[in-house]
């Protein structure tokens, strides 16, 4: 995890954080090692009847995170995701969010490679018991004069936030 600066988090929420992290490192397994081959065992990480999402290919609002889930996630195919930047914070005892630049590669179900990375924010809440992200927000920088996402995600925001290249 990121070094952030600790008075931003609740030292009565440490525990918290800790199992938000774990769910974290478990869905992270889930996309790196169990999703190409049991994608239905991914919907155990949401809360599909109240989530929301503006995505890297749409905004998809509630309750159909399932449709979407079911299309996305089996044409993934194969995936590597890695995480750097991590930050999590545990807002209460149940809620809270984690913040992340994502990397992610592989090849698609059509055989079509693909190799971005992205930022990343999500809102987990933790229900009957178990943590589930409830909202996630993805994005890439863009090239304000060009209108160019960078896939790359290592533009900087002063390179891109002119309307006109001098």
């Amino acid at each position: 995890m990121a070094d952030w600066k600790k008075e931003y988090h609740d030292p009565t929420l440490a525990s918290t954080e800790a199992e938000i992290l774990e769910f974290y490192i478990k869905f992270g397994n889930f996309l790196n090692h169990v999703a190409h081959t049991d994608t239905e065992a991914g919907k155990n990480f949401f809360e599909l009847k109240d989530y929301f999402i503006f995505d890297l290919m749409g905004t998809v609002s509630r309750p159909n995170l399932e449709a979407h889930y079911d299309h996305i996630t089996p044409y993934l195919g194969k995936t590597n995701q890695r995480f750097r930047e991590v930050e999590i914070v545990a807002v209460t005892a149940d809620f809270g969010y984690i913040t992340a630049v994502q990397r992610v590669d592989g090849t698609a179900t059509d055989g079509s490679p693909y190799d971005f990375s992205f930022r990343s924010t999500s809102l987990v809440r933790k229900v009957d018991g178990v943590w589930k992200y409830i909202h996630e927000h993805y994005s890439f920088p863009v090239d304000m004069a060009t209108k160019i996402a960078d896939f790359s995600g290592k533009q900087d925001a002063t390179e891109s936030v002119e309307f006109k290249k001098k």
